[in-house]
């Protein structure tokens, strides 16, 4: 995996064995379902929302190998409760979520185009 990309296909061959339409699928199925946990991301969530979503895009993107994703989301599931300055860690952290999203959907699709 090169610094750029944001998919560790070796990860996500264990799954699909070779298969190239299953893993378009699986590609495409984690785009569509980030892009809409994405839209969703808000610091205005209840503490419950803000971990729900941060949750099921972590699970989806370390589904894939999508690594570092994976691991904004983890930080982002502690941001919850009494936190001093919780609004301004959210937000800094969101921008870096959408950035990842951004460029791991990205990757998927450049995958999936055999790119």
């Amino acid at each position: 995996m090169s610094a750029a990309d944001k998919i560790d296909v070796d990860h996500l061959e264990k799954y699909v064995v070779g298969d190239d339409a299953l893993r378009d699928e699986i590609l495409t199925i984690f785009s569509e379902q980030v892009d809409l946990l994405g839209e969703q991301f808000s610091i205005n969530q209840t503490d419950e929302g803000w971990r729900n979503t941060a949750h099921a895009i972590k699970g989806a993107a370390r589904g894939v190998g999508a690594w570092v994703l994976g691991n904004l989301c983890e930080e982002a599931e502690m941001l919850i409760g009494q936190i001093p300055g919780k609004g301004e860690k959210r937000a800094g952290l969101l921008v870096s979520i959408r950035q990842q999203l951004d460029e791991t959907v990205a990757d998927a699709k450049r995958l999936r185009d055999g790119v």
